[in-house]
């Protein structure tokens, strides 16, 4: 019997329901019938190496991260850093506060930075767009992202980046009131976030990337096919546990992220996407050239 080709995945947060699709190809051993051993490898408890760093470092293969850390990376050229599957096809994600109820708000508060590259820079204009001037915004940088959210609920922050189908729904059953605001709403037209990455130079051969992602696509169709189960897939990696009622109402709702409408392949980039997003950092004065979608993304281990 031929030796498995091991993969090993850097994820970029806690085991949750942005991840269910992986979970199910690896439960079901779906990678396992396409000869890989695959392994989800979350982040420490400390948070403190990116995903990204660890592909760069060569300790894993690939990489789930936003699109920024792909644009970020090849930027300063650190790492031919590549896109090769999106498991969200469209923005789940809000600036979250249990405080204000404009975003314009920010301008006197205290935001909870995760210290990305982009990030505070896209709150600002955020901030802007609603009528404020950005530059009265706290920043409060953090070590501990993984209680940033916390934070905000227990009133020490006014505002975090959260994914509305996870901490939304967790405010939701918590009887938090939660005010949460969009980028696209302030004309932030946020790319791909999460995706999971390559580095061009790693030794992982195109062939058993294809393989890779035709496992992920079916994992992610059996999550769209049935969520309770997965949800009941990947309660056993949730590190704090979750609730059986909290997992299923969070894999219902982003569920509706893994695809962009009905005939569209799970984890499939658009160029326009890529395109649109890189031209409005460099617009804002975040990008010093513009870059060649075509690196930042492929869709060639699509089958």
């Amino acid at each position: 019997m031929a030796a498995k080709t091991k993969v090993r995945v850097a994820l970029d947060w806690t085991p949750n329901t942005i991840h269910s699709g992986l979970y199910c190809a690896l439960e079901k051993k779906i990678y396992e019938g396409e000869g890989l051993e695959v392994q989800l490898l979350p982040p420490n408890e400390d948070y403190d190496t990116t995903p990204a760093k660890r592909l760069q470092n060569g300790e894993v293969d690939l990489a789930v991260c936003p699109s920024e850390s792909v644009i970020a990376y090849n930027e300063t050229g650190r790492m031919k850093l590549q896109a090769i599957y999106a498991i969200l096809q469209r923005d789940a994600s809000a600036i979250a506060s249990t405080k204000h109820q404009s975003i314009a708000a920010l301008d006197g508060g205290i935001y909870g930075s995760y210290n990305a590259k982009y990030e505070d820079h896209i709150v600002k204009a955020m901030v802007k767009a609603a009528g404020g001037n950005g530059e009265g915004m706290q920043i409060k940088g953090s070590t501990g992202k993984l209680s940033l959210f916390e934070e905000v609920k227990k009133g020490n922050l006014d505002a975090t980046w959260v994914f509305m189908p996870w901490e939304g729904v967790e405010a939701e059953l918590d009887g938090v009131s939660l005010y949460s605001f969009k980028p696209e709403d302030s004309g932030v037209p946020y790319g791909y976030s999460p995706v999971i990455a390559r580095n061009v130079d790693s030794s992982l051969d195109a062939e058993s990337l294809k393989k890779f992602i035709s496992a992920t696509v079916s994992g992610y169709e059996q999550a769209l096919r049935d969520s309770k189960e997965a949800a009941a897939v990947l309660s056993p990696h949730c590190r704090p546990a979750r609730s059986e009622l909290f997992l299923d109402r969070s894999q219902q709702r982003i569920n509706e992220f893994f695809k962009d409408g009905s005939s569209a392949r799970p984890g499939y980039m658009q160029s326009s996407k890529w395109e649109t997003w890189t031209s409005w950092l460099k617009k804002q004065g975040l990008l010093q050239e513009s870059l060649a979608t075509d690196g930042l993304f492929t869709n060639e281990f699509f089958t």
